[in-house]
C-alpha cells in the first residue's frame, strides 16, 4: 500500500496560506477598543457642537431682545418674558420625557413603519443628546433671557427711591416663577412621558415633510 500523503507538506508551486489571526480575544478586544474610540470621539463632537449652538442661539436671542427692549415697551417685554419662561418649561418637559419614557410601545409601532413610531424610537435611543439640548442648551438659555429681560422690564418700570430693592424682588419672582413651573414641568414629564414623546415625534415627522 502506499503511504498517505501528508496534508501538512507544500510544495514549492503551492500559493501561499492566508494570515491567521491571533489566537485568543484579541479581535474582538480591538473592536471593543474601536467602539470605545468612536464613543469618545461622538462625545467629543457633541460638545463641540453643543458649545457652538449655546453660543449661536444665545447671541442671536439677546440681540433680538436687546432690540426689542430698547423699544422702552414695557407690555412687549411682558410678552418677550412669558413666551420664554413657557419655552424653557416646554423644553424642560421634553428632556425629562425622553429621558424616562419607555421604547417599547415605539417599537412596536416602528415595526408597523409608522415613521412617528421611527422618530420617537429615534428621540430615546439619543436621550443623552436630546436631553442636553432640551435642558441644558435651551433651558439655560431660557433661563438667563428671562433674567435679562426681568431686569430690562424693572428698569422700565422703578426708578428713582426703592428701585434696587424693586427690582431684585421682581427678578426673585421671575426665578421662583420659573422654578416652579418646571416642578410642575416634571410631574407631568414623568407621568405622560410615552404621550409627550409620541407628541413630539408627530411634530418632527411633520417639519421632515
Amino acid at each position: 500500500m502506499s503511504e498517505p500523503k501528508n496534508r501538512s507538506s507544500r510544495q514549492d508551486g503551492d500559493p501561499p496560506l492566508p494570515e491567521q489571526p491571533p489566537s485568543g480575544r484579541q479581535p474582538y478586544a480591538d473592536h471593543r477598543k474601536d467602539r470605545q474610540q468612536k464613543k469618545k470621539k461622538e462625545r467629543v463632537r457633541w460638545v463641540v457642537t453643543a458649545f457652538l449652538l449655546s453660543f449661536l442661539i444665545t447671541a442671536v436671542i439677546s440681540l433680538l431682545t436687546g432690540e426689542i427692549s430698547e423699544m422702552k415697551n414695557v407690555a412687549l417685554s411682558f410678552v418677550i418674558l412669558v413666551f420664554f419662561i413657557l419655552l424653557g418649561v416646554v423644553f424642560d418637559v421634553i428632556g425629562l420625557a425622553v429621558a424616562t419614557a419607555d421604547a417599547s410601545p415605539f417599537h412596536s409601532m416602528a415595526s408597523r413603519r409608522l415613521k412617528s413610531g421611527k422618530r420617537a424610537v429615534w428621540l430615546i435611543n439619543n436621550s443623552p443628546k436630546v436631553s442636553s439640548f432640551c435642558n441644558d442648551i435651551i433651558g439655560d438659555i431660557c433661563g438667563v433671557v428671562c433674567g435679562a429681560t426681568g431686569s430690562v422690564i424693572a428698569a422700565q418700570l422703578f426708578v428713582g427711591a426703592g428701585a434696587f430693592w424693586l427690582t431684585l424682588s421682581l427678578t426673585s419672582l421671575i426665578a421662583a416663577l420659573i422654578i416652579g413651573l418646571k416642578a410642575v414641568g416634571k410631574h407631568i414629564a414623568l407621568e405622560n412621558s410615552e404621550k409627550i414623546v409620541l407628541a413630539v415625534a408627530k411634530v418632527l415627522c411633520g417639519f421632515r415633510k
